[in-house]
């Protein structure tokens, strides 16, 4: 990709596509397969993509040509019987900044279709908050719940952040405010009565970079 003001990216056969400023292709419209593989490496699918991979991939095409639109992360799994983690696992970035990238749709596309798409996308935590190269909070004490909310709509859950979203946070920041460390994740799970599975359920990035990282943790402590 150039560093120009106009970016772009070069297949291994030569053909150069146009991105937008945010990365994603600036005309969906020439999108093509070798588009799709030449992103898929920048987003760490170094293996070439496979038929889950493609499947997903013309699914997003799909909607996006027939319905004009881009169903939510979590309505895209349940559509193709994924759970969150295996989205994860095939699509390192995730589902805006990986697979909606790959697939060739562009951000101006996503703010047309839903504001909401694009809050992975904008660089809102950067610009008001001080983050880590890891993506952590970098000042525990500037957590607030604005911040909470930024990274809970980069996950794409349908009803936001719940009650125990809420108890979980809180419960971390508490833990560390008074014990300047991090509780191991199967202490968080007895206080309330969660398995790792619902735990990972509720926060999709995991318990480090999930539930830590939303709680303004550090990355080391």
């Amino acid at each position: 990709m150039s560093s120009d003001k106009t970016k772009t990216i070069t297949s291994g056969e030569g053909k150069t596509y146009v991105l937008d400023k945010y990365g994603f292709l600036a005309n969906p419209e020439l999108w093509d397969e070798e588009f799709a593989r030449s992103m898929a490496r920048l987003q760490g699918i170094y293996d070439g993509m496979t038929q889950d991979h493609w499947n997903f991939i013309y699914y997003i095409r799909n909607k996006y040509q027939e319905e004009k639109t881009l169903p939510l992360l979590v309505v895209a799994c349940l559509d193709n019987h994924w759970r969150l983690d295996k989205l994860r696992s095939l699509f390192p970035t995730g589902y805006f900044r990986g697979a909606c990238r790959i697939a060739g749709l562009s951000y101006a596309f996503l703010c047309d279709v839903n504001i909401w798409h694009t809050y992975e996308t904008v660089p809102n935590l950067k610009s008001e908050y001080k983050i880590t190269p890891q993506g952590f909070l970098a000042d525990y004490e500037t957590w607030n719940e604005r911040y909470a909310h930024l990274i809970g709509d980069e996950w794409g859950l349908s009803e936001g952040l719940t009650d125990k979203h809420w108890q979980v946070i809180h419960f971390l920041r508490n833990y560390y405010q008074a014990m300047h460390n991090i509780p191991n994740v199967h202490e968080v799970c007895e206080a309330h009565n969660l398995e790792l599975d619902d735990l990972k359920e509720l926060f999709p990035g995991g318990y480090r970079r999930g539930a830590c990282r939303i709680s303004g943790l550090p990355f080391f402590a």
